[in-house]
């Protein structure tokens, strides 16, 4: 069976509202003289020296759907080099001003010097000059996607990931996650299988990843978060949770595949609570122009007012700013408005006490992008993490000259911006929780676990069953590499059909700060008062660690402790710092130079290593804070490393 590395990416919401324009097929407008939707499809089966059997008709079929939507579609099949980049200056020229593009690629796909080649029918590789020169950069298409000002572009790569082009023996194997630079903001980036993975092939008349897509396009609900839900969880069903379809996403809003919805939503009533819960008013239009949008959010975007906050919401809810300005407003006191799609009226539930959602519900989102409150409880199955609602914000990543501990990886201090909200693990993942999928999954553990304690050594019959020192089911598991997270990952989300999936290493940093700019997340910063907050190297150990740089402190246990013993920070998650370390999704890179404004993973760099964050029970001073950064290779264990799950919302 043919492997492949079937890229879904992207979808990028600017501003607007729904319909068609371009040529080769036989439009079908639904909604002519509104906004106009053009796809360009390209399936490419035909290579001489590798053929593919799906592409085309992967091609040919999602065309078929997609007009059904409100798409005009110029599809091309089995296209060569001219073909190709003619197809795409084509589609460039159709695109319109707040319209919608979509493009979609199937066929074969080479990575080389940190860019995406879409390789044309006709090529044959002497070079790797001919590579970049003869086909056409996935990069190049988004952006000449981008600066057509969309409101929303997606962009769907379906290409194989073993190169057969033994010549081009430089580039690398599969397709790399593209960045997403300012022109491309609010992107949503769907990927067939976790990054680094490899994804089955169909064995019918379509790929999997694209059968399953056409399936989801079918149902009633054409929500694009919806769509790659389904997606993800037939995917995951039919592999046996060998592939997970991956997403991350930083749109705000909602965008329909189906013109009619996406256009009764852009036109539903929309209402927000002022000073009262029971006091309704009535939202203007959902359209505005962004030019007042930006002038008004440059007056405000500064304040510490939480009445600036909701003035600007009474204007522009559904801008991409929206989110950023609801949390701004609720930081600084003030009553947040809540924005619910019918005249039906919903309060917002206070953050304390928290409820649980039992078996969680996908959250109602409307048009605006309602979601739970912070502070809120879910919990996906009995066995599943507890999971706690964490807004999104903008904060300074990254250590400045203020820190006199930092070191050049942490910098330079940047800000970031964190797309939210995020359900993310209340605590580490526990031993017991782990125990459950070892149990269902009979995952055999070989290679043995580092040593950490002491003279560190690698000790080839440890696991995460006996790290070398005794556990209870409710501390976290430790001894557990990367890979072997992502395997944990791929069966929760299996379980629990919802994409689970490790924080990336800006929305770590992000939730282990909680609001705040310092070293920890608590107040004091005395080194004798860090016990009270976090299980660190201190007298405890002192019986195996002699000599190393302790706090002056103890508290109370020599390994790891049960998680939450330890005080919550301000978004209600324990153990950000101490007991374990824990790994995120991001490659090892030396510093944040080139690091993106929006918090997302960091796919390029040293890949075969991953970051792990936050300090663990035998860390000392200059590691425990919410700046440092570590690396391991993903294939290796400690007694001290575990992690954390997270989900994005809905």
């Amino acid at each position: 069976m043919r492997r492949c590395f079937r890229v879904g990416v992207a979808v990028a919401a600017l501003v607007g509202l729904a319909t068609a324009v371009g040529q080769d097929r036989a439009p079908t407008n639904p909604s002519k003289g509104k906004e106009a939707r053009v796809a360009l499809i390209v399936g490419n089966s035909a290579y001489k020296d590798a053929p593919l059997g799906n592409p085309a008709n992967d091609a040919a079929d999602l065309a078929n759907s997609l007009e059904k939507k409100g798409f005009t579609v110029l599809v091309r099949e089995n296209v060569g080099e001219r073909g190709l980049k003619e197809a795409v200056d084509t589609f460039a020229k159709h695109l319109q001003k707040g319209g919608i593009g979509l493009f979609f690629f199937a066929g074969h796909g080479i990575q080389l010097k940190d860019q995406n080649f879409l390789v044309p029918v006709d090529i044959g590789f002497d070079s790797e000059a001919d590579i970049s020169f003869k086909s056409v950069s996935a990069e190049y298409v988004l952006s000449r996607m981008a600066e057509a000002g969309n409101r929303v572009n997606v962009v769907i790569l379906d290409a194989c990931r073993n190169n057969p082009f033994q010549q081009a023996r430089r580039s690398s194997k599969g397709l790399g996650v593209m960045s997403v630079g300012r022109a491309e903001k609010g992107t949503f980036i769907a990927y067939a299988t976790s990054p680094g993975s490899t994804a089955l092939d169909g064995q019918g008349r379509n790929g999997l990843y694209t059968k399953h897509l056409l399936q989801a396009l079918d149902s009633s609900d054409s929500d694009i978060d919806k769509v790659f839900g389904l997606v993800r969880t037939g995917v995951v069903r039919d592999t046996d949770g060998a592939q997970v379809p991956w997403t991350s996403s930083s749109v705000i809003g909602s965008f329909y595949f189906d013109v009619a919805e996406d256009l009764a939503a852009l036109q539903r009533p929309v209402q927000s609570f002022a000073a009262r819960p029971e006091a309704a008013i009535e939202q203007g239009p959902s359209s505005y122009d962004p030019v007042q949008e930006r002038a008004h959010w440059e007056r405000i975007k500064d304040s510490k007012s939480a009445a600036d906050y909701n003035g600007y919401l009474e204007k522009f809810s559904g801008s991409p700013r929206a989110a950023y300005a609801r949390w701004m407003a609720q930081k600084y006191g003030g009553v947040v408005p809540v924005f619910v799609p019918s005249a039906r009226l919903v309060a917002p539930s206070p953050p304390v006490p928290a409820q649980v959602v039992q078996a969680s519900p996908a959250p109602a989102v409307s048009s605006a992008g309602t979601f739970p409150s912070s502070g809120t409880l879910i919990r996906d199955c009995p066995l599943c993490p507890e999971l706690v609602v964490v807004p999104g914000g903008e904060y300074v990543m990254g250590s400045g000259k203020e820190e006199k501990l930092r070191e050049p990886d942490e910098e330079p201090a940047h800000r970031v911006r964190v797309a939210g909200p995020i359900a993310v693990g209340k605590y580490e993942v526990t031993r017991g929780q782990y125990a459950a999928f070892a149990r269902e999954t009979a995952r055999e553990q070989k290679g043995g676990c580092n040593s950490n304690r002491g003279r560190f050594h690698k000790d080839p019959k440890a696991t995460w069953q006996n790290p070398g020192f005794e556990q209870k089911d409710d501390e976290p598991v430790v001894c557990v590499s990367w890979d072997d997270a992502q395997a944990y990952l791929a069966w929760l989300s299996k379980k629990t059909a919802k994409a689970y999936r490790l924080l990336n290493e800006a929305e770590w940093e992000y939730v282990a700060r909680a609001g705040t700019k310092g070293r920890y997340h608590w107040a004091e910063t005395d080194e004798a008062t860090v016990c009270r907050y976090a299980s660190v190297a201190d007298a405890s150990i002192k019986g195996f660690s002699l000599g190393m740089p302790m706090f002056p402190c103890s508290d109370g246990f020599t390994h790891t402790a049960p998680v939450g013993r330890f005080p919550a920070n301000s978004f209600g998650v324990h153990d950000m710092l101490g007991n374990a370390w824990e790994w995120v999704e991001d490659c090892w890179n030396e510093g944040y130079a080139g690091a993106p404004e929006e918090a997302q993973a960091r796919l390029t760099g040293l890949c075969t290593v991953r970051v792990f964050r936050g300090g663990a029970w035998n860390s000392k001073p200059a590691t425990v804070r919410a700046a440092y950064r570590d690396r391991e290779s993903k294939d290796e264990r400690h007694d001290n490393i575990g992690f954390r799950v997270a989900r994005s919302l809905p």
